[in-house]
């Protein structure tokens, strides 16, 4: 009996020796942390080797004033990666502090869907309407569109506007070809015209296309469809040089 308290006593001792000693090492360290400050930025770009729309250091450049000389509790992370994806290449961001004094920023770029190269601008943009820089950028193979933009273009989605509905079209009608492979192969070069107006060019053929504006999209593929199958073909349908599906319920040939 004498020995089963003795057991029982020590016990005890020995629980109330270590909760002293992590009650004194937390609060220690609770002490601490609020005087630690960041010193050093480190930044990842998971997808640098595909595309290069933004560097190491623009970004350092970016979350410099918001992070360096502050104290790790006081750094608002959730803040500085919306403003990060505020920007027209950052996609997503990651943003933490790491003990004692390092803020790891972790990004992906924007995935560009098409290139839009005119006599006043050269970029490419993403299916969300960013703009994104060539530049600097390594070299995509991509829909090209040239001409005339009817609109001018910011460097973010231009929502509600007469832009950005032109825009949401050109994209929607670019997402049709990329997810096709036969037309994604056929046609090399999108040109517009001020009025909206889409002539296509295509890699093995000697004719071009006159698509009209990017509305109507299923009934004009399904016209382009038509014309490959059953006129195309045909002698006649070797010579012509310009089929014209921009009308309703019309294909015209020349």
């Amino acid at each position: 009996m004498f020995k089963k308290i003795l057991v029982i006593l020590f016990c005890l001792v020995v629980t109330a020796v270590f909760g002293a000693y992590f009650f004194f090492v937390s609060r220690l360290e609770a002490k601490e942390v609020p005087s630690l400050v960041c010193s050093k930025i480190n930044v990842s770009i998971q997808d640098s080797l595909s595309k290069n729309f933004i560097s190491i250091s623009e970004i350092e450049r970016m979350v410099a004033d918001s992070v360096l000389g502050r104290r790790l509790d006081a750094i608002n992370t959730t803040a500085i990666e919306q403003n990060l994806t505020k920007s027209g290449a950052i996609s997503t961001a990651e943003a933490y502090t790491v003990y004692p004094d390092i803020f790891n920023v972790v990004v992906t770029q924007r995935e560009p869907v098409l290139r839009l190269k005119t006599e006043e601008s050269d970029f490419y943009c993403d299916r969300f309407g960013f703009i994104l820089p060539v530049a600097g950028a390594r070299a995509l193979d991509l829909p090209v569109v040239t001409g005339t933009l009817p609109y001018s273009l910011s460097a973010g989605p231009t929502e509600g506007t007469q832009a950005g509905e032109w825009l949401g079209s050109l994209l929607s009608f670019t997402e049709r070809v990329r997810n096709n492979a036969y037309w994604c192969d056929e046609i090399e070069q999108i040109e517009v015209a001020r009025d909206g107006n889409m002539t296509l060019y295509l890699r093995k053929r000697p004719f071009r296309i006159l698509f009209g504006s990017a509305t109507d999209l299923n009934d004009k593929f399904e016209k382009m469809a038509v014309f490959y199958k059953t006129i195309l073909p045909t002698e006649e349908g070797a010579k012509y040089k310009e089929v014209n599906i921009k009308y309703k319920n019309q294909i015209i040939c020349k």
